[in-house]
């Protein structure tokens, strides 16, 4: 029997339009699977992502109860405060022998030491850190002292530290000064450079759940005295602050026999340490 035309192009192509569909629901299913998964798996990096900010934030937000915490007992000796620090991904380590702290007196070109010693430093491990974070300041700036009642004593910045970034904490000199009455012709100039020492903490790396206390062991002060001529008016102190050196010029008043300056030291000795509850 013979066949048309149209018969032979039926038995011919009649198998494979039975293929194309099976093949083509299998392509669409296929990209559809790829689609889920990569949107999955971008979901729970982006979960990820989230707790580990919140653990940082959490981390950056206790520190600075840390901070606070010394800043508020460094003037009253005998002042204690303790609280808890939970897991947030990092560890603390307290460093009581790190940042050196060298301060100095010029005065008509003569430079006098007034204070050398390590103080002490408090550092938060990061081991994730969202983008923008490093390089931030918590508190202070990058001044190594300050004048103004103002300002922060404490520094608080993300740095890149040896293995993860870094939240470090430590403190800065703090000046006041002021002008008094006369004697025998010398004006009088009352300066003070207020420091928080924390060399005397523990040294302590704790990670996880662990309690801190911070105690103000004592506040203590040395004077040191010196007679101008009237053409010295003004005293520059410098602090080089951990191999950051920065300075403030303080005005002299004078009488007509010169100046009696009394610089005041005021150191305040403040102790972090481990503590079980």
């Amino acid at each position: 029997m013979r066949m048309t035309g149209s018969e032979k192009s039926i038995g011919v192509f009649s198998p494979r339009r039975g293929l194309a569909a099976p093949v083509g629901l299998l392509l669409i299913l296929f990209s559809l699977t790829m689609v889920s998964t990569i949107a999955y798996n971008y979901a729970v990096r982006q979960i990820d992502n989230r707790r580990e900010d919140l653990k940082l934030v959490a981390a950056e937000e206790k520190n600075l109860d840390l901070e606070e915490a010394v800043s508020s007992v460094a003037w009253s000796p005998g002042g204690s405060r303790a609280f808890a620090f939970s897991d947030y991904g990092g560890q603390l380590r307290v460093e009581p022998s790190a940042n050196s702290l060298q301060v100095n007196l010029t005065m008509d070109g003569t430079t006098y030491a007034v204070f050398d010693s390590n103080t002490g430093r408090f550092v938060y491990e990061l081991p994730s850190t969202i983008v923008g974070r490093l390089g931030r300041w918590l508190r202070g700036d990058q001044r190594a002292i300050v004048n103004q009642s103002t300002s922060y004593q404490a520094l608080m910045r993300v740095e890149t530290g040896t293995e993860y970034q870094e939240l470090v904490s430590q403190y800065r000199p703090l000046v006041s000064s002021s002008v008094g009455g006369l004697s025998a012709g010398r004006r009088i100039n009352n300066i003070r450079i207020y420091i928080v020492n924390l060399n005397a903490s523990e040294a302590l790396t704790s990670g996880g759940e662990f309690h801190i206390k911070v105690t103000c062991d004592n506040v203590t002060t040395q004077v040191h005295t010196y007679n101008l001529s009237e053409s010295i008016t003004s005293m520059e102190i410098t602090s080089d602050l951990d191999g950051t050196s920065g300075s403030v010029v303080v005005p002299i008043t004078v009488g007509a026999s010169g100046s009696h300056v009394r610089v005041e030291v005021v150191v305040s000795n403040v102790k972090i340490e481990g503590v079980s509850i």
